[in-house]
């Protein structure tokens, strides 16, 4: 078995972490945290060059091979060794690698650092080779050697465009790949006959296609064909679409051979779930967070990354993105992210300004605050959570959302209980024979034998209307006198120091009242009337909510 691996890495925050020879490292942050920086300083330690790294400060290899195997793959002339034509050395070169802190001479033989230009540039036809002489390098001639391995790679570059990928064994002094419906050989025919040579050379060739298409290319050969036990590839998302970006990762970790580590940089929320699809053990994520000039490395709980893929809300919203940015805003519901990113847009419309590095996501109701939170937290994140003031009117989901936060409930239960009572003191908004009125209609409008729930709501509604909240939520803090505003201002202020901002005008359509619509219909309205979202007096105490939530 040859072992060529990365066994430990010591990073600038002074962490340390121990790796597997089949493990697949991710490493994810916002833009400048130093993702790719990451890969280049690998590549540098491991040619014995400490003086130029930055983020990292050594790393330990582990070796376990047969010398004498890799002779098998190396010419010897004039009493030293050659790997594809770059000199090793004789033979106590060779013997000396194991006992070396770095790969030395044999560097091109176990590290391969695949950047974009790198991977496009692999689809170059290389030259051909007499199988019996000589030993194949490059990942086309590998692939010219193998049938089987020709097979595979053609059905997985099939799933991704829908052509497949053909070795073309009659070039001349090339082997060129091509792209297409492979020819069916006829009778008498093999791959090196004129008609069937004459049908594949009237299809495109692959180094002739786009970028997409190469780098796709690129990523598979050097990964599924090469001899590399260290693979570093920066951003594998570049030129692809995100199905195609999803499917690479699926691919690399569900079928990436053996005892081969992956060190990938990436900015892009499909290739990890592709990643994640796989339900692999051997994926580790980092995520990189940049203070100064350290790079604190966190390396990311897999059991909080598949509970995450295993809730059906989280899995298909945009929380992962989270991880390629500053901050999360997390919000109640879609509509609420869509006011509260023009509101910020329109703070930031100046050419010479730039837009927060945020994301605003949203858990499809205060209910999963809680758990959207968590998640985010486990992701090593920088959160913001927006909530409606009902948030205050059920005490179990506001414990849970505090409690999540960090915040201390025994520190604020007294404040929310004074809150609680106050609007429960209250008189209703409406009176007794009005409500029976609104339900005995809902009731009487039903003539199904099952009673649909879309009544039932209708009902629920209804009974809620009928409690004081129902006017907190339409004129927020206001609503409070006395003892219950001054507690109300004690929780407001303390949730702002742990990331959590109660919407002061109790829900969003406070924030402009001249418009009476509720929810979608009201969003749209706003920002489909008012040019003016920087500028409007009546969205001043918006402007502001945004503005505190984007400086915190």
């Amino acid at each position: 078995m040859e072992e060529v691996y990365i066994e430990k890495i010591l990073f600038n925050d002074s962490q340390e972490f121990t790796f597997l020879p089949n493990d697949i490292i991710v490493f994810t942050g916002a833009n400048n945290a130093g993702k790719s920086q990451i890969l280049r300083d690998i590549k540098l330690l491991a040619e014995k060059d400490k003086a130029s790294t930055i983020i990292i400060k050594d790393i330990t290899l582990k070796k376990n091979i047969d010398i004498n195997e890799i002779k098998k793959e190396c010419q010897f002339r004039d009493g030293s060794y050659y790997y594809a034509n770059n000199y090793i050395g004789p033979e106590y070169s060779l013997q000396n690698f194991l006992n070396s802190e770095d790969l030395g001479s044999l560097f091109s033989r176990f590290l391969n650092h695949l950047t974009t230009e790198e991977r496009l540039q692999t689809s170059i036809p290389p030259s051909s080779f007499n199988q019996i002489e000589e030993f194949p390098y490059h990942p086309i001639q590998i692939l010219y050697a193998n049938d089987d391995l020709e097979h595979s790679l053609s059905i997985f570059f099939h799933k991704a465009f829908g052509v497949s990928l053909i070795v073309n064994r009659g070039a001349g002094s090339i082997i060129p790949l091509h792209v297409g419906d492979a020819p069916v050989l006829s009778d008498g025919e093999d791959r090196v006959s004129r008609s069937y040579l004459e049908r594949l050379k009237k299809l495109p060739q692959l180094h002739k296609q786009g970028d997409g298409m190469r780098s796709f290319a690129g990523i598979l050969l050097n990964v599924f064909t090469s001899r590399h036990t260290i693979t570093l590839i920066d951003e594998p998302e570049a030129f692809l679409h995100p199905p195609q970006a999803r499917l690479l990762g699926k691919m690399l970790a569900l079928n990436k051979p053996n005892e081969r580590q992956l060190y990938i940089s990436t900015h892009s929320e499909d290739f990890l779930k592709g990643l994640l699809d796989a339900n692999s053990q051997n994926i580790k994520i980092f995520r990189i967070n940049r203070v100064k000039d350290i790079n604190k490395m966190n390396l990311l709980n897999n059991d909080n990354i598949r509970k995450i893929w295993k809730d059906p809300i989280l899995r298909y919203s945009n929380i992962l993105s989270g991880l390629f940015h500053s901050k999360i805003i997390i919000c109640e519901s879609d509509v609420d992210c869509r006011f509260y990113q023009a509101i910020m847009s329109s703070l930031y419309k100046n050419e010479e300004d730039v837009n927060p590095d945020v994301l605003f996501t949203h858990c499809g109701g205060k209910k999963r605050l809680k758990t959207v939170i968590s998640a985010m937290k486990a992701l090593n994140v920088k959160i913001v959570t927006i909530a409606d003031i009902d948030v205050l009117n059920e005490k179990t989901v506001f414990k849970d959302i505090t409690d999540v936060l960090g915040i201390n409930w025994t520190a604020i239960e007294k404040d929310w209980r004074v809150i609680y009572d106050y609007v429960a003191s209250q008189r209703a908004q409406l009176n007794t024979e009005e409500i029976k009125k609104e339900i005995i209609e809902i009731l009487e409008s039903v003539n199904d034998t099952n009673f649909p729930k879309i009544q039932g709501d209708k009902i629920k509604d209804a009974l809620k209307a009928s409690t004081a909240w129902s006017k907190v939520k339409e004129v927020g803090k206001a609503f409070m006198k006395g003892d219950s505003y001054n507690s109300f201002k004690k929780i407001e202020e303390l949730g702002r120091e742990y990331g959590l901002f109660i919407v002061p005008v109790g829900e969003l359509e406070g924030f402009y009242k001249p418009i009476s619509a509720h929810g979608t219909k009201w969003v749209n309205n706003v920002l489909e009337t008012l040019n003016d979202l920087d500028s409007n007096s009546e969205l001043a105490e918006a402007r502001a909510f945004v503005k505190a939530i984007i400086e915190y």
